[in-house]
This record gives structure tokens, sequence and C-alpha cells, in this order.
């Protein structure tokens, strides 16, 4: 049997349900280092139950019954019968991991299968354990079955001690003096619900004051006397029956109109005109009788439903109307090109006006792509939580900067380094608690992962205290390994030296496990990061801790460039890589193991000639004395590339290669630009690999 996955019932269920999975999933974490936390009980326990509520609706029965097991034990939680432990909470990661392998069933179109039999026991042994508590068997599809609406609004009046039709008044369901609902009376009516107790039980019904509350808020006991009237159940301020003969309107169709429902809001709300007596009742509903007249013209018109605020939109729509844009920008660049020849100040007024309307387009679409990173950085409670477990370590994460919105694309491509990054920072940087101890530390690490928004880019931190690099550890392991000889390991900086650990199959750790030792992973991060147009920068402190930085841009669809010459060619230099431009007295460039070098503020850096690479140079007769320098950043490292000519900034919308320079090493893609001419968008890390004969 499968399931029809476009339908939209169940499409809602599932949106909903995912936002509930990453809720509880971090909820779960804080809630082993806040067992007290009531509000955080209260939260997870509601999630469990909206998902539960979804599912029975559905007909999903296995997670239907994972839920309410849960829910019983956090009702055990709310009580304060019970307090979460470590093993516990393994538990209830377990019941999250199989709630997600089910809704990975539901989206290929099949029922979810049960969970498996050991957590159900060990729920159910959380509930056996306390004594003052009734147990919760595993709930079987047939006990979840929801009863009808007439039986739920009898429970709902049974709690409040409304008069029901049908019932007898010796026996009664314990009601509080404010006439608000226990939690144990809300637990009764949820096992109601669900089939573990039989609906329509015995009650006592007592009077519910009618009496308008002090304030213009309509009361829960207010609320429910409406509930009545609208079915009929019982006149406002009427005599408590038993007699099971009352007639009840709903079975003569005598409802209530929609005009005479609004009377009685403003009355409860204390909104009658001011020729109404304050002390003056609710008028009783005589189900033999219509409201006078003059009543019913004395009501406002009832209030019309609010209208939507939001659309649910198809992510290809979005990419559509974005890639329609980006077509717009460039035709702004050609007219703003072409401005300089129109001798129109009107014509140049409207041109200016274009770009502007350009512009913010522009913005606001790119705005319907954003997601907060709190999408990424959700899953990693979880994470560190796991690892250090693992581990034996303790550990604290701290997150920052989660509303920073950043392009939906980016946010999926940088889950997997992010979490290769996190897991790196709690098994090779924070030490085991009492190596910490020893060193005067706290046993407890700390871990920090930010994100802030600078410009046009998204600036991501992991940091921790732990033990940091040492850069000649890391010189030593680069020689054994054959990577460098001595000579050239002491000549390496120190953020050289760190940016070893990006090398592939580089790894310091001695031991292989699970988690890490293969020397791999890091390199895949760096090329990973490199590919979304990003750079990351490592600092490192002997006994303090590491921080690892991430320079991405807000968005990959259009990118801010420097648009050089070489040749009569215009290549495009991605922004976020260019540090600084200068010009170059040839006289001063050093030859460094036979790699040309420039002295800049004290540093050599390797410099190329871009043109020898890409450019013809058949028509360079004369050598110029005076040479345009680009210094951009690769990793950690910078590096000069000579061009030939400066032409500007631009920001270009980036288009795949044609088939006869698809696959050519050092470009990333092509651009249009103002002036109609194609431009070769240039790929640094890819081109120095591929003509320079080395990695940086």
């Amino acid at each position: 049997m499968t399931l029809d996955t476009n339908d939209e019932i169940l499409q809602d269920f599932m949106v909903e349900a995912d936002e509930l999975m990453d809720g509880l999933n971090e909820q779960l974490v804080q809630l082993e280092t806040q067992p007290d936390d009531t509000e955080l009980l209260n939260a997870i326990f509601r999630g469990f139950h909206t998902i539960k509520g979804g599912a029975g609706f559905l007909g999903l029965d296995a997670m239907v019954a994972l839920c309410h097991q849960g829910e019983d034990v956090f009702n055990i939680l709310r009580q304060g019968e019970r307090v979460v432990d470590a093993d516990m909470m393994d538990t209830f990661l377990q019941v999250l991991d199989s709630l997600n392998h089910m809704f990975a069933q539901i989206r290929s179109g099949h029922y979810p299968s049960p969970a498996e039999a050991d957590i159900f026991e060990q729920l159910t042994q959380y509930l056996n354990t306390n004594v003052s508590m009734p147990t919760a068997a595993v709930v079987t599809p047939a006990q979840a079955d929801a009863i009808s609406e007439d039986e739920f609004e009898k429970l709902l009046n049974e709690l409040h001690g409304n008069s029901v039709p049908g019932t007898n008044d010796s026996m009664s369901l314990p009601t509080s003096d404010n006439d608000e609902i226990t939690d144990d009376e809300f637990e009764d009516l949820l096992n109601q619900l669900h089939g573990d107790a039989a609906p329509g039980s015995q009650t006592t019904h007592s009077t519910v004051p009618t009496e308008q509350a002090s304030n213009d808020e309509i009361t829960e006991a207010e609320f429910d006397t409406l509930l009545d009237e609208l079915h009929g159940d019982a006149a406002p301020g009427a005599k408590p029956t038993s007699s099971p003969t009352v007639n009840n309107p709903i079975d003569n169709h005598e409802k209530m109109t929609e005009d005479e429902f609004d009377a009685l809001l403003d009355e409860l709300q204390g909104k009658k005109k001011s020729s109404t007596p304050a002390s003056n009742t609710m008028p009783s509903h005589d189900t033999n009788s219509v409201p006078p007249k003059n009543d019913m013209e004395a009501k406002p018109p009832p209030a019309t439903k609010p209208a939507e605020t939001s659309v649910r939109v198809d992510t290809s729509r979005l990419d559509e109307i974005m890639n329609m844009v980006g077509e717009l920008v460039l035709v702004r660049n050609r007219i703003n090109t072409l401005e300089s020849a129109i001798d129109n100040e009107e014509m140049a007024k409207a041109i200016n006006n274009l770009s502007v309307v350009t512009a913010d387009l522009q913005a606001a679409v790119m705005k319907t792509r954003m997601q907060p990173i709190k999408k990424v950085f959700g899953r990693f409670p979880r994470v560190v939580r796991d690892l250090a477990r693992s581990l034996q370590k303790d550990i604290e994460l701290e997150m920052r900067g989660e509303d920073t919105d950043l392009d939906k694309n980016l946010v999926e491509a940088l889950a997997d380094p992010l979490v290769h990054l996190v897991r790196n920072a709690v098994d090779h940087g924070i030490e085991m608690p009492d190596v910490r101890e020893a060193n005067g530390k706290s046993r407890t690490g700390h871990i920090l992962l930010g994100a802030a928004q600078e410009g046009d880019h998204i600036l991501l931190t992991i940091a921790d205290d732990g033990a940091g690099m040492d850069p000649d550890v890391l010189r030593q392991k680069a020689v054994e390994k054959g990577m460098m000889d001595q000579e050239y390991a002491q000549r390496l900086s120190e953020s050289e030296c760190y940016a070893l650990i990006f090398a592939p199959g580089f790894s310091m750790k001695q031991e292989i496990s699970d988690i890490s030792g293969r020397g791999v992973g890091m390199d895949v991060v760096k090329t990973s990061i490199t590919k979304l147009n990003g750079v990351i920068a490592i600092e490192s402190s002997l006994g303090i801790g590491t921080t690892l930085s991430i320079k991405v841009p807000l968005t990959l669809a259009i990118m801010p460039t420097l648009m050089v010459m070489l040749g009569k060619q215009i290549f495009a230099l991605p922004l976020v890589s260019v540090d600084e431009i200068f010009h170059l007295d040839l006289s001063k460039i050093n030859m460094v193991d036979g790699q040309q070098t420039i002295i800049v503020r004290n540093k050599a850096l390797p410099l190329f000639y871009l043109r020898d690479w890409l450019a013809n140079n058949s028509d360079n007769t004369e050598k110029p004395t005076l040479e345009h320098v680009v210094i951009v950043h690769i990793g950690t490292q910078r590096i000069g590339f000579v061009v030939d000519q400066l032409i500007g900034q631009e920001e270009v919308v980036i288009k795949p290669l044609g088939a006869l320079v698809q696959g050519t090493k050092g470009l990333s893609g092509a651009t249009i630009t103002g002036d109609g001419r194609i431009a070769l968008i240039i790929d640094f890390p890819e081109l120095i690999n591929a003509y320079a004969g080395k990695g940086i």
C-alpha cells in the first residue's frame, strides 16, 4: 500500500513536521542540560503531540504509536516524577531517528513501518518504574483512533462542569477553582480522545459563571458557555439538570446564526453599546424563540476573515525568476555603458531610474531565496552531544547569528563542510577533561559556531578553546609524508603550516577511527568552500585554541567581479578572492627556487603572468616597465597575478561555458559585459593546479 505524495494535506503535514523535528532535535539536547525547564518540557510535549495528531489524521499508525508513547514519558517528566538523564536522552534521540526514518519512508510514497521493539520497551520501562503514574502499553492503531466531534464537545463540557445531555450527575471529574483545565484533566481528555478511556463518563455538572471578566478578554468558562449555546447543550445561566430528556436544538436544526454568535462575543468582551447596563447578563438563547429585531440591528457587522499572508512557491520557480533578473542586470549594465553616448537629459534620467528599479528588484528577488543559517546550525547540538558522549568529553556548544540569511543553495552546500569542521573541533581540538584540568582549564570544552553578514558576504566561524596546533609538529609531519623537504618546511610561515591540514592525505591523528584519522575530509572541505567562491582561513595558538573562518558570498546567482584585459580578451576575477591591486616595477622581481617572486610588506609572494596561460602573446612586441598586479588569496596563500589592463568592477551573471571551451582548466563560467562582449570567469584554485603544477 502506497501514499499519494502529491496530496496537499500530506505535503502540509510534512512541511510542518520537518520544522517540528528540527526544533525537537535542538530542544532535546538543550533539555539534557536544563532538565527542570518547564517551558522546554511543555514545548517538546507539544511537538510530539502535534506530530501525533497530524499522523493520526492521515492514518500513519506507526508514527502515532511512537509519538504517543513518547508523550506519556514526557508527561511524567512534566509532573516532576522523573528527571531526564543521559540514558533517557539516548532513548529519545533514538525516537527522533526512528521518526526521521518514518518520514523518509513517507517521502518515498510508503506507509511508515513500526519502530523497533527495543525503543518501545525502553519507553515502557520509564513508565513502569514510576509507581504513581499509570503505565501505558504500546499503543495499537485501534487505540489511536480519534473520537467524533460531538464526543469531543461533551468531553470539553464535562471538564468545565457544563451540562451535557444524556449524562448522569452521580459522578464528576475534578475541576479547578479557576475553571481552567489542569494537567490531569487535560491528560484525561487526551486519553479519551485516543481511546484510552471511554468517552461520555458519568459526571456531575455545575453551573458555569456568566459574570463578565474584569478585562476585555474572554475567559475559558465564558468560551465554553458560548460553545454550549452554539451546540444547544445549555442556555447561559440556566440551572443544571440531570434529566436525560432535555431537548437538543441540534436535533431540531436550530443552531445559532452568525449574527447571534457575534452578539454573544461582543457581550463577553465588554463591547456592548453604552446604553446597555454593564451589569446585564448574557441573554439566554431559547430554542423556541428568536432574538428581538432591535438587538439584531444593534450588532456590528461580522468581522471578515483575515487574508492569507504567505504563499508556498516551488523553488524551481524562484530559480526561473532569479535567472530573468540576472538577464535584466546584464541589460542594465549594457544600457549604463551606452548612457555616455546619449546626449539627452530626459533619457539619462530614465536610464538612472531603470538602474535603481533593477537594483531594488534584484535585492527583493534575492531575499525570496534567502533562508536563515539556523537551518544548518540546528543539527549541531545533536552532533556535538553524540560525538562528545562517544569520546567521553565534556563539551558545550555556543551558537551565534543563527538568524543570518543567505542563499538557499549555499545553506544546502555548507551543511556537509560545517559538519566536518565541527566534528574535527570535537575530536582534534578539545582535550580530554583530565588533560584540560591538568592544564588549568575547565573540564568542559567550549566550541563556538557563529555567522555574521559582512557587506555582500557571510562570515562563518568555528572556534574551540582546545589544544591548538603546533606549527613545528605540522612541518615535521609534512616532511615525514614526503610533501616537502626539511629546508622548504622550515621556511613556511605559521599560517602556511596551518594550511597544511587541507592537503590531501594529511592527518595528525595517530589512530584511525570511525571519526577521523584517514587523512580525508579537510581537503574536501576546502574544495567545497572554493566551489562556492569562498575562502577559508585558520588562526591557532598552542594551548589556547583554534579558529577557522569561512567567507562565502550571499548568493551564487550574481557575482561581483574585477574585469581585466589579457591581450584582446576580457576576463572576470571573482572579487571575493581579490585582496589588492598595485603597479609593479619589473626591476623588483626576484627569483627564488626558479619561481618569480615579489616582496609585498616584507613578505615574498609568488608571481605569475596570466597572459602566458590564457592569452595569445603574438601581438606583444614590447615589454612595459610597469605591470598591473592583482593580489589574490587562495585558501591561506596570497599570490600575485600580472594582467595587461584593469577595466573596473562589475556585477555579472554566471553562465555555463559553451561546448568549445567547456572543460577548460581554470575557467568556471562566462558572462556578458556592459559593452556586449563575452568575458570568461577565472577559477583561481583550479588555474594554479593546472598551470603552476602544484596546489596552493
